[in-house]
């Protein structure tokens, strides 16, 4: 399935050891998610900037010099695992609408009422490809606009419409705009992690990073608060934080940490087995997840999990 990763900090920071260089780094994700990469940011003056490509991570250089390069206090970054739609870039996340950076892993259905309602609210322009997720990116944008500007209202309206009219499989999402960064995990189909971590941790879990294979050092992240999102923990410390279902997190420009759970069940609930072929390879893929269930049995009984 599509993986998510979002990042945000007290200061400018790079991703690099999340994006490139963690045991279960973005770029390690994209193994099984190849479909497209992107990453959004937000730059010193506060302008909203996305890079994306329809090419896997893992093997992009243009991804490992964004990725070592950029300096941002709120960043959002995806890797695709398509749902069937064509793998291009209009259909590459993250999608950039009004200043506001959405990327979703999950399947939703973009019916005739969805495409009238993003229409009705005049984002109908803001969709040029053809994935669920940028409808529903539009659909945000669209009420947010509706909602005088106000990310929070309009991001609580638009799920609500989509819970109560949309057949829905998983809405996990994360969005950003002015340095606020939004995560949601709905409904508990598809796991979606929150770390954070202060400046100056209890060890020097965040700095250095070991597996059977990699062993990897950041000094950029030392003196410096920061939050991170992930589809799943990207190493093996104890202080990553499974959302609970229903969970919207909110990060705010100065770094204040807070959640609600605002929403209902979808009226209109997908099951794996309501898919089409495409869409249930997307978000079950067989080996990936034969590695996740390996990496939590040895956890689990080698007790090793490294406090941060």
């Amino acid at each position: 399935m599509c993986r998510l990763f979002a990042l945000h900090a007290d200061r400018p920071v790079t991703a690099r050891f999340w994006l490139l260089d963690a045991p279960y780094s973005l770029a390690h994700q994209s193994q099984f998610n190849a479909d497209g990469t992107g990453i959004g940011w937000f730059d010193d003056e506060g302008a909203p900037h996305v890079q994306k490509r329809p090419v896997a991570a893992h093997s992009s250089s243009r991804y490992a010099r964004i990725a070592s390069d950029l300096r941002s206090r709120a960043m959002i970054a995806h890797v695709r695992n398509s749902s069937g739609t064509a793998n291009d870039l209009v259909n590459t996340h993250p999608f950039l609408m009004d200043g506001i950076i959405v990327a979703h892993n999950g399947v939703l259905r973009v019916t005739d009422e969805l495409r009238g309602r993003v229409r009705k609210l005049g984002a109908g322009h803001l969709v040029e490809g053809a994935t669920d997720s940028e409808w529903l990116a539009a659909l945000i944008a669209g009420e947010t606009s509706a909602s005088g500007g106000d990310l929070h209202a309009g991001l609580i309206s638009a799920i609500a419409w989509v819970l109560e009219r949309v057949p829905v499989y998983s809405l996990n999402l994360v969005v950003a705009r002015d340095e606020h960064l939004y995560a949601l995990r709905l409904p508990e189909t598809n796991e979606l992690w929150v770390r954070d971590r202060p400046a100056g941790g209890r060890n020097d879990d965040a700095l250095h990073q070991a597996s059977d294979t990699l062993r990897a050092t950041s000094a950029d992240l030392r003196d410096v608060r920061s939050v991170v999102i992930a589809s799943e923990p990207m190493d093996d410390s104890d202080q990553w934080r499974l959302l609970d279902e229903g969970e919207l997190l909110h990060v705010s420009p100065s770094g204040e940490v807070s959640s609600q759970t605002p929403f209902p069940q979808p009226a209109h609930r997908l099951g794996i087995e309501d898919l089409g072929l495409s869409e249930a390879a997307s978000q079950a893929h067989a080996a990936e997840a034969e590695e996740r269930a390996e990496r939590r049995a040895k956890l689990a009984g080698t007790g090793t999990r490294r406090a941060a």
